[in-house]
C-alpha cells in the first residue's frame, strides 16, 4: 500500500497524538498506583475491615510486589507504545497484548482505592480481561508459529479451535465462582475448567515448542557439520552469519515459548487454581496467597516482555553483518585503475555523463510511448528486453541528424540533470521490469512485481499509478543514472554488434543479441556518421568505460547519492561483467546499496544457484572488458562472500523487518534452504555459467 507524505507544514495525525498520550498517561498511571501505598497521605482499603495502616508485614510484602509488578509493566508498555515502527496489524496486536496485561496489574493494584467489599468485582473484571489478554497471546504465539513452520502439524492445524475452547474454559470458570460461590459443587466444576484450560494451553504450546526445537536441530546439525576453526572463525561468510542468526532466534522463541509456559502453568494456574482447589478455601489462602501473587504479577511482567521482544517492539531481529574485513577486502582495488587517456578531457566527460540522469516521471512517459505503439511497434511488454527497447526505439528516437545524442540530454533540454541513483541492470531483462524496478524504487517499495503488474495492465492501472507519482513530487522527480538512455548509444553500439565469435554455441548467443525477441528479424543498423569512441583506441573520450568514475563523481559531489541494482527474475544481472564492475566499485567508495526483486518467490528458487556464485564466471561481449575488470578485484573468495551477501540483501532488503512476522518467515526460509540444499558454497557455480538460449548481452 503506498501512502502519501505529508507536508511540513501539515499538523501530524491523530495516530501520533494517541501513541504520545499513551506514552505518557501509562508512566503516570503504573507509577502512581504502585507507589501510592508509600506515600504518608496514603488512606488504603486492602485486606482491612476498617481505614487503618495495615501492621501486617505481610499486606506491606504484597503491596511492594504489585509495586514492582506495576512499575515493571509500566515501563514495557510505555516502551511498547512510544516506540516507532512500520505499520504492522501484528505489532498492533502485540502492543494491545501488552497494554492489556498492563491494564490488569494495574487493576489488581488499585484495590486500595475501593472497600474490601468491593474487591471481588475488581478481581472479577481482572480475571476476565485475563481470559482475553490469554486468548490474544495465544493468536499471536500461534500467528509467528505459523510464519515460521506453517500448519504442519495437527495443533497448528487446530490451534483456533484449542484457544477459541481454552478461553470458554477461562471464563466459566470465572462464572462459576461468581454464580455458584465455594460450594463444593462448584469447586469440582471450576477444577474441571481450569484443568481443561490448562492442557489445551500446554498441549498447544508443546506443539509450538517441539516445532522450533526441530528447526532448531536442524540449523545446528548444519553448523556442527561445517564448525570455524583458526582463521577461519574470524572470516564469516554471509551465508555463516545468516546461519547463526536464525539460531540465535530460534533459541529465542523457543526460550520465551518455554518461559510463557512455565509461568502460566507452573507459576500460577497450578499452584492456585488447581492446587487451591483441593484444600479448604482458607487453607490455601493463608498458605498460598503470597506466593501466588508473586507468581501471578511476574507471570505477566515474563509475558509482556516476551511478547514485546517476539513482535519486535524490543528486538527488531536484524541480521547482522560480516566482520568490516570479510566485506571489504575483496573490494580493493589494483593501482591500474580505469583510468586512461587525457585527464582533462577524461573529467569533463565523467562530470558530463554524470549530469544525465533521467526523472521517474519522464521513464513514465517513454513507456505509455510503448504501450501506445508510437515508436516501437514490435513492443511486447512480456517479451521485449531492454536490447530490444535500446536497439528499436532509443537509437531511431535519439538519432539527430548525421549524429545523435543521449534520450537523457534530449529530455533534459540543455537542463544538467545530475542523478541521484545509479541503475545496474541487464540488459537481458524485460524492458518493464526495469521500469517497474525504478518507480518500485522511488516510491519505497520493496518489490517491483506489483508496479510491473501495473505497467503491463496499462488504462486505469497505469493512471494510478501516474497519479500516486503525481503526488508525490520527491519520487515522480527523482533521477536515476540508466545506461541504455545515459549513454549516447550513437557513440558506440548504434551500427554493429561487435565481432561474431567463432565458436558455435557462443555464435548462436551472439546472434540472438542481434535479433528483436518478438519477431527473430535482425536490427536494423544505424547509418549515422557520429564518430565511435571505444576504450581501446579513445579511452578519454569512450563513454562506455567511465561507470566507476561516474559513481565516486556523484557519490563526492551528490549528498545521498545511493546504487540500485535491478535484479531480473533469473538473477543475470550477477554474470555480466559490467554490472558486477559496478558492484564492486560502490562497495570500493561506500555508496549506499540496495537490491530490488521482483518478489520474494525469486530469491527462494534461484537461492542454490545463487548460494554458489563465483565472479571469475561473469560474462562480457567483448573478453577484454572481463579482462580489465576482473584486475581490479584483489581478493576473489572475499569479494564472492561480499557478493553473496549483497544478493542475499541482508544489509538492505532482507535487514528490513517491520515485524515478529517478518523475522520469523525469513528464519523459515532459511531452515527450509538449509535442510533442502545446504550450504554449498563450491567455485563450481552454475548461475555463472548461463544457457544459451538466454539472451545476456552485456548493459552496453
Amino acid at each position: 500500500m503506498l501512502h502519501l507524505r505529508r507536508s511540513k507544514s501539515e499538523k501530524p495525525p491523530r495516530a501520533v497524538y494517541r501513541r504520545y498520550a499513551g506514552a505518557v498517561a501509562i508512566p503516570a498511571v503504573g507509577v502512581f498506583v504502585g507507589l501510592y501505598p508509600f506515600l504518608p497521605v496514603c488512606q488504603w482499603h486492602s485486606f482491612m475491615e476498617e481505614d487503618n495502616i495495615p501492621e501486617d508485614p505481610s499486606q506491606w510484602v504484597l503491596r511492594w510486589v504489585d509495586a514492582v509488578a506495576s512499575i515493571g509493566i509500566t515501563v514495557v508498555a510505555a516502551l511498547a507504545v512510544k516506540v516507532k515502527h512500520a505499520e504492522s496489524n501484528y505489532i498492533r496486536h502485540a502492543v494491545w497484548a501488552i497494554v492489556g496485561s498492563w491494564m490488569l496489574v494495574v487493576l489488581l493494584a488499585a484495590t486500595m482505592f475501593v472497600a474490601k467489599k468491593y474487591h471481588p468485582i475488581l478481581q472479577h473484571a481482572s480475571w476476565h480481561l485475563e481470559g482475553v489478554n490469554f486468548m490474544w497471546i495465544a493468536w499471536l504465539m500461534v500467528d509467528r508459529i505459523a510464519a515460521l513452520c506453517g500448519g504442519d502439524s495437527f495443533a497448528m492445524s487446530h490451534s483456533g479451535t484449542m484457544i477459541r475452547t481454552a478461553t470458554a474454559c477461562f471464563h466459566m470458570r470465572i462464572v462459576t465462582e461468581t454464580f455458584l460461590g465455594f460450594t463444593d459443587t462448584s469447586l469440582a466444576i471450576q477444577l474441571f475448567f481450569a484443568s481443561t484450560f490448562l492442557l489445551l494451553w500446554f498441549f498447544l504450546c508443546l506443539n509450538i515448542a517441539v516445532c522450533l526445537s526441530r528447526y532448531l536441530r536442524i540449523m545446528q546439525k548444519e553448523a556442527s557439520a561445517r564448525p570455524l576453526h583458526g582463521a577461519k572463525a574470524l572470516r564469516l561468510t554471509p551465508l555463516k552469519v545468516e546461519e547463526l542468526w536464525a539460531i540465535r532466534v530460534l533459541r529465542c522463541e523457543l526460550t520465551a515459548c518455554m518461559l510463557i509456559t512455565f509461568s502460566t502453568t507452573t507459576l500460577w494456574w497450578m499452584p492456585y487454581k488447581v492446587l487451591g482447589w483441593v484444600m479448604t478455601k482458607s487453607f490455601a489462602d493463608a498458605t498460598l496467597l503470597i506466593p501466588v501473587v508473586v507468581a501471578h504479577r511476574f507471570n505477566h511482567l515474563i509475558k509482556v516482555t516476551s511478547v514485546a521482544s517476539l513482535s519486535g517492539l524490543l528486538w527488531s531481529g536484524t541480521i547482522p553483518k560480516p566482520a568490516p574485513a570479510s566485506t571489504h577486502k575483496g573490494l580493493q582495488a589494483k593501482s591500474n585503475s580505469l583510468k586512461l587517456g587525457d585527464v582533462d578531457i577524461w573529467s569533463a566527460k565523467v562530470q558530463e555523463l554524470g549530469n544525465r540522469g533521467v526523472t521517474v516521471l519522464s521513464l513514465l512517459g517513454f513507456w505509455r510511448q510503448l504501450m501506445e505503439d508510437k515508436v516501437m511497434p514490435s513492443f511486447d511488454p512480456f517479451r521485449s528486453t531492454t536490447n530490444d527497447v535500446v536497439r528499436q526505439a532509443i537509437i531511431p528516437l535519439t538519432r539527430q541528424g548525421e549524429g545523435g545524442r543521449a534520450m537523457s540530454s534530449i529530455w533534459a533540454k540543455g537542463f544538467d540533470m545530475p542523478a541521484q541513483c545509479m541503475v545496474t541492470h541487464n540488459w537481458s531483462n524485460l524492458f518493464l521490469h526495469l521500469v517497474a524496478a525504478i518507480i518500485a524504487d522511488s516510491l519505497g517499495e520493496r518489490y517491483y512485481a506489483d508496479i510491473a503488474a501495473s505497467l503491463a495492465a496499462g488504462g486505469e492501472a497505469m493512471q494510478l499509478l501516474e497519479s500516486k507519482l503525481l503526488e508525490r513530487p520527491e519520487c515522480a522527480g527523482k533521477t536515476y543514472w540508466v545506461c541504455a538512455f545515459a549513454v549516447n548509444q550513437h557513440a558506440c553500439i548504434c551500427d554493429n554488434f561487435g565481432r561474431p565469435p567463432e565458436g558455435e554455441a557462443d555464435f548462436r548467443e551472439w546472434d540472438s543479441k542481434r535479433r528483436d525477441t518478438v519477431t527473430g528479424e535482425l536490427y536494423a543498423p544505424c547509418t549515422c556518421n557520429e564518430p565511435r569512441f571505444y576504450n581501446h583506441d579513445e579511452p578519454a573520450l569512450c563513454e562506455m568505460n567511465k561507470f566507476d568514475a561516474m559513481m565516486r563523481h556523484l557519490n563526492r559531489t551528490l549528498r545521498g547519492f545511493s546504487h540500485l541494482v535491478v535484479a531480473d527474475t533469473n538473477f543475470e544481472v550477477f554474470t555480466r561483467a559490467w554490472c558486477i564492475a559496478e558492484v564492486v566499485e560502490a562497495g570500493m567508495s561506500d555508496i549506499s546499496q540496495r537490491i530490488l526483486l521482483h518478489s520474494q518467490e525469486t530469491l527462494d528458487c534461484n537461492y542454490q544457484r545463487l548460494s554458489s556464485i563465483d565472479v571469475r564466471h561473469c560474462q562480457a561481449t567483448r573478453p577484454e572488458d572481463k579482462a580489465m575488470i576482473l584486475s581490479n578485484i584483489e581478493d576473489f573468495d572475499q569479494f564472492n562472500a561480499a557478493l553473496q551477501f549483497a544478493i542475499f540483501g541482508t544489509e538492505g532488503l532482507l535487514s528490513k523487518f517491520t515485524d515478529g512476522l517478518g523475522v520469523a518467515q525469513q528464519v523459515g526460509r532459511i531452515v527450509h534452504r538449509v535442510s533442502t540444499y545446504g550450504w554449498h558454497l563450491g567455485s563450481g557455480s552454475s548461475i555463472g555459467r548461463t544457457s544459451t538460449n538466454t539472451s545476456s548481452s552485456d548493459r552496453v
